[in-house]
């Protein structure tokens, strides 16, 4: 074949596989137990990284089109709902999605808007065969959900108990279908596995080993070497969800942060160029509670993070909100900065004494900083965020923090010996002492975890 006959085959096989991806999608063998099953309820339960949702999203499609290579399906028009937990996440499954449509299959006013989703009042696909495919999150509750009269319902990740039992009778009087792809972390989930046990819901469970992500007559996608480095980064407590797809947790004796080395990442330097700055707060009753830290974060290249944290301030005992307000301000200025250099400022949720009153509280905070700074009452331009915290969030932070370990791109300045220490001793339980300074990196995280916040660079140097 001369070149330009190679070039041209290249270019219509590029061409075709625009137009019907779906065409050249090939399951690795777990993907194919998943597709092959003829269930009402499925569930496919897996590591990281086994292609849970695009096997969940390439089903949703065969059954939109009519056509399902796999197995019988009921006759398009058909209407059929994805459900996920965040309305962020949403968006992410709708690229998913868009990359795996037949273009020729859907109406030309389905239009997708990348880093945005299907465009209109409700995101939507329209096929030219009458069917309808839409997007709704757990956010909207499950009130939002109730009256529709679905075929078929995709949910990408557990949902809360209530609103699966708000799902199941969508699907009850036209005979429809479920299917949940999820690794299970982060949620209680005895319900579902009570259900599984009952054999009420068909459970697929595809372990994260280089023939799961394998594509039956294809290449490996992954590596044991990439598999190995992707474990390491795991917690070791979660690493039988997140690297099996077991259902729970299990505590493990020792340190949390088993990467991190004294010798590696303590380390006195100054972040030079475009960094994030972030001030995270955690209040307290007890004495040492009260811990403050400064970090300053950047994005790398290939998408992960350098995170630095330049200093600390933590309470002896009981402080006033004032005390509190003037060592926060003065350990900006050992640092060389300025209030109005930080990019977000977070503080844990109010320390409630016996009685029900406020001990610490970030609204006291501000208004302890608003006297220092000599400003009126409200003043103050800048906001304490109150930490993000839902559910798995802990661990989210844990884990990034483990991962930026590995990979060198975590440093301590010298001078905060308390999370030197609380890094080197923490093992997880919930009522360590260890954990206060740890809480507040971890609320400084959310210059990355939080994808709502758009925050403006500083140059610092």
């Amino acid at each position: 074949m001369s070149l330009s006959a190679l070039a041209s085959a290249a270019h219509t096989l590029t061409r075709r596989s625009d137009t019907d991806p779906l065409s050249y999608f090939r399951p690795t063998p777990p993907q194919l137990e998943f597709l092959k099953a003829t269930d009402r309820i499925r569930l496919y339960r897996g590591a990281n990284q086994v292609g849970k949702t695009w096997v969940g999203m390439a089903d949703t499609v065969f059954r939109c089109l009519g056509a399902h290579p796999y197995q019988y399906c009921r006759p398009a028009p058909i209407e059929a709902h994805v459900i996920t937990v965040t309305s962020q996440q949403g968006i992410a499954i709708q690229e998913k999605c868009w990359r795996l449509l037949p273009k020729d299959s859907i109406l030309p006013d389905t239009e997708f808007v990348a880093g945005k989703g299907f465009r209109g009042r409700q995101a939507m696909v329209r096929f030219t065969n009458g069917s309808i495919l839409k997007f709704r999150s757990v956010e909207q509750g499950a009130l939002s959900l109730a009256g529709s009269t679905l075929h078929h319902i995709l949910i990408d990740e557990p949902p809360p108990e209530d609103v699966w039992n708000e799902l199941v009778p969508r699907v009850f009087r036209n005979h429809g279908t479920i299917s949940l792809t999820m690794t299970p972390i982060g949620k209680p989930l005895e319900w579902l596995k009570k259900m599984v046990e009952e054999k009420r819901v068909r459970d697929i469970c595809a372990p994260l080993t280089i023939e799961n992500t394998t594509p039956i007559g294809g290449r490996p996608m992954l590596t044991q070497a990439q598999i190995d480095e992707l474990s390491q980064g795991i917690l070791e407590s979660e690493r039988g969800q997140r690297l099996f797809g077991e259902w729970t947790t299990t505590f493990v004796e020792g340190r949390v942060f088993a990467a991190f080395d004294p010798k590696i990442h303590v380390r006195d330097q100054a972040p030079e160029g475009n960094w994030l700055v972030g001030v995270g707060i955690d209040h307290g009753r007890e004495s040492g509670a009260q811990v403050a830290i400064l970090t300053a974060m950047q994005a790398t290249e290939d998408g992960h993070h350098r995170i630095m944290v330049l200093d600390q301030v933590q309470s002896d005992g009981m402080t006033t909100p004032e005390q509190d307000a003037k060592s926060i301000l003065d350990m900006l200025k050992r640092c060389g900065l300025r209030w109005e250099d930080v990019d977000r400022w977070v503080g844990d949720r109010a320390a409630i004494s016996r009685r029900g009153g406020a001990l610490k509280s970030n609204a006291m905070l501000v208004q302890a900083i608003e006297r220092d700074l000599r400003l009126p009452v409200g003043s103050w331009p800048a906001r304490i965020h109150t930490a993000y915290k839902p559910r798995g969030s802990v661990y989210a932070g844990y884990r990034l923090l483990q991962s930026e370990m590995l990979r060198g791109n975590f440093t301590v300045n010298p001078r905060c010996q308390r999370l030197i220490d609380d890094l080197s001793r923490f093992d997880g339980r919930e009522n360590s002492k260890h954990k206060h300074s740890i809480d507040a990196v971890r609320y400084c995280l959310e210059l990355i975890t939080r994808r709502l916040y758009a925050p403006q660079l500083v140059r610092i140097g």
